[in-house]
């Protein structure tokens, strides 16, 4: 009776502190800008359809290089394509891109960081493992992955995903290293609480806020490197209309017509500074040390 009676106050205090957690992301001026700009892309690229209804492969001959006017908001390309509607349809192939290496990258990176935290056997194969694929730089460990396996959406996610698992490995590895040795965890080993209990209930449960602040800068890195691998031909392969492909195809009419090079990079730098603002404001958040410490330095 007395521990069904402590449930309710239980979830309480955590939906205050939920609640508490929310309101101050909302009052972090850099987090809410970040939130408000990649909110403003997602519903775009959502909504691609509605927006933009034109086929954004649906070739115009009499309307070749046409600059933006009310007929075509961003113009057109070479082929007579409204480059508004590829921009929306090509932000929302980017953002794909970018959630399924998040997620790839999220669950490889607990996966791998948290085994070789929590088993010692395991840990100086799995980093060692981790530090051969960081002495490459992430984009050209990308750029070689996917030459390797052919221009692919499936492709560019899983050279992604193997180029920014091994930071991500490391940071869950080091937040479930101090956790582990916290004396709320060794009351659990005391008491006979199984390894599957134990690192599910008290250790992932309490070292995954770097991980998140970790993954917001992934997204935006994974955007940006998309955009990388497409400009250079080994990304989604064309037609398919994704950001850097647009601006790969602007490259030879920069002159001519810049307006097909200039609003896919303008969404690219606007996702990355909206992500960017947002992990800003999640560390400053979670952790408001570090705030401090760039305010004093």
């Amino acid at each position: 009776m007395a521990a069904d009676a402590a449930l309710p106050s239980a979830t309480a205090i955590r939906l205050r502190q939920a609640w508490r957690f929310a309101v101050r992301l909302l009052e972090h001026r850099s987090f809410l800008i970040g939130e408000i700009l990649f909110l403003a892309i997602v519903a775009c690229a959502a909504l691609a359809g509605v927006l933009a209804p034109d086929d954004p492969n649906r070739n115009d001959y009499t309307a070749i290089l046409t600059a933006p006017g009310a007929e075509h908001r961003f113009g057109t390309d070479a082929f007579g394509r409204d480059i508004f509607a590829r921009v929306l349809h090509g932000a929302r192939v980017s953002l794909f891109i970018g959630l399924s290496v998040v997620v790839g990258t999220g669950i490889a990176g607990v996966v791998i960081g948290t085994l070789a935290a929590y088993v010692n056997a395991l840990d100086g194969l799995f980093m060692r493992t981790m530090d051969g694929l960081m002495a490459f730089p992430g984009v050209l460990l990308a750029i070689a992955l996917s030459s390797a396996l052919g221009p692919s959406e499936f492709n560019v996610i899983l050279a992604l995903t193997v180029s920014f698992m091994p930071r991500t490995a490391r940071v869950v590895r080091a937040s479930v290293l101090v956790v582990k040795e916290l004396p709320f965890v060794e009351s659990a080993v005391a008491i006979g609480a199984g390894h599957w209990r134990i690192v599910t209930r008290y250790i992932l449960a309490n070292s995954l806020s770097p991980l998140i602040v970790q993954l917001t800068f992934v997204f935006a890195v994974t955007v940006l490197a998309e955009a990388i691998l497409s400009y250079i031909g080994v990304g989604p392969p064309p037609p398919a209309p994704s950001l850097g492909n647009i601006i790969a195809e602007g490259r030879n009419y920069i002159r001519e017509a810049p307006w097909i090079a200039f609003f896919p990079g303008i969404v690219i730098a606007a996702t990355v500074l909206g992500l960017n603002l947002m992990g800003d404001g999640l560390r400053d958040v979670i952790d408001p040390r570090l705030r401090k410490l760039r305010e004093a330095g």
